[in-house]
């Protein structure tokens, strides 16, 4: 038994191809077919290769689709583990915040009075005169007015025994001024001597609400 060769075999499906190719258009038979097996031949080979490109394409499409599936799947991996990480951190934190001692109410007072100004000492107030002893800084004339003020509400809290409320109000405001006053230098005077300033004076009108007795 003889195999048949390829170029015969493209030769006969050309043939079969061209023969079925018949149609009718006004009432006429239009014939198709190859007319000859050099042409028949062609036109199977370009069958051959239309249906291989095809099937190129078509493969090229499936792998394009399956590659960006992967990729969306990767993706969406990456995300779940970074929220996976970042929800143990968070629990992790949390739990080390509850172990952690709760402060009891001695810590709540301590920590209150630690922002709280302290009265003068008899040093830097005299109880029976009003003299306020002022830190250098606060002796410089950019002070002297807020400074003349307070020196004469505390010589009246000495003969009166306790302020009034608007004299109150008056030691806020030259508080206030002053606080200010020692803000706008703080860049030209050393930080030991800003904080000195800044807590005398607080602690000066906050005994200026205490009474004398």
């Amino acid at each position: 038994m003889k195999t048949i060769g390829l170029s015969t075999l493209l030769i006969l499906l050309g043939s079969m191809w061209a023969y079925g190719q018949r149609d009718y258009f006004g009432g006429a038979v239009i014939d198709m077919r190859a007319s000859t097996a050099a042409e028949g031949a062609a036109r199977g080979m370009a069958d051959v290769a239309r249906s291989a490109g095809q099937y190129n394409l078509m493969t090229s499409k499936a792998a394009i689709n399956m590659t960006e599936a992967q990729r969306n799947n990767i993706e969406n991996r990456e995300q779940w583990t970074d929220t996976y990480f970042k929800m143990r951190q968070a629990n992790k934190q949390y739990r080390a915040t509850e172990r952690a001692p709760r402060a009891t109410m001695e810590d709540l007072v301590r920590f209150a009075q630690a922002g709280k100004p302290q009265q003068l000492s008899p040093s830097e107030l005299d109880i029976v005169s009003g003299a306020v002893s002022w830190p250098t800084v606060l002796k410089t004339e950019p002070f002297r007015q807020e400074r003349e003020k307070l020196d004469a509400l505390f010589a009246a809290r000495a003969r009166q025994g306790v302020l009034s409320f608007e004299e109150q109000s008056e030691a806020e405001a030259a508080k206030a001024a002053i606080l200010r006053q020692l803000q706008s230098q703080i860049d030209a005077l050393p930080p030991a001597q800003y904080m000195q300033s800044k807590r005398f004076v607080e602690g000066l009108v906050f005994t200026a609400r205490q009474p004398t007795a």
